[in-house]
């Protein structure tokens, strides 16, 4: 059985209803997103998401994405996501900024001649051409004050 997690909610595809963008969209419908926001998640346009959401109330037989939502539910197609669920999730997302932060420092400090200063300078090296304007010389004397 095909699935597709979204953030609060999985959508299953039993016996094969859905196609994979259908399915996904379904997802998107129970989070509350509008076909805009679908169409960027999915990586289309608006007429795209605005489509499949026709489709899958379509296949629901419903014409309106509130019933769509329940009927999911009440058939299977649709279930919230455990509290288990999404601790293993932020657990494994956890660990991966954890390695990704330490990646980071590591090719910064070898970026350079060894010391762990280099990083500061690589990092910091980016802003060398940048203008600094002090308030004093832009604000006017009173800095902004009632007159």
């Amino acid at each position: 059985m095909e699935t597709f997690t979204a953030t609060e909610f999985t959508a299953c595809n039993i016996n094969n209803r859905f196609t994979r963008s259908q399915l996904e969209t379904l997802a998107w419908m129970a989070e509350g997103k509008e076909n805009f926001a679908i169409g960027m998640l999915r990586g289309h346009g608006e007429p795209g998401a605005k489509k499949l959401t026709s489709q899958v109330m379509h296949k629901l037989e419903c014409n309106n994405r509130c019933l769509a939502i329940a009927r999911a539910f009440t058939r299977g197609y649709l279930k919230a996501r455990t509290a288990a669920e999404k601790a293993a999730e932020a657990t494994k997302n956890n660990a991966a900024k954890a390695i990704a932060g330490v990646l980071i420092v590591i090719s910064g400090i070898t970026a350079g001649t060894g010391t762990g200063d280099s990083f500061l300078r690589t990092a910091s090296s980016r802003s060398q051409g940048v203008y600094r304007v002090r308030w004093e010389e832009v604000l006017p004397a009173n800095h902004g004050s009632a007159a």
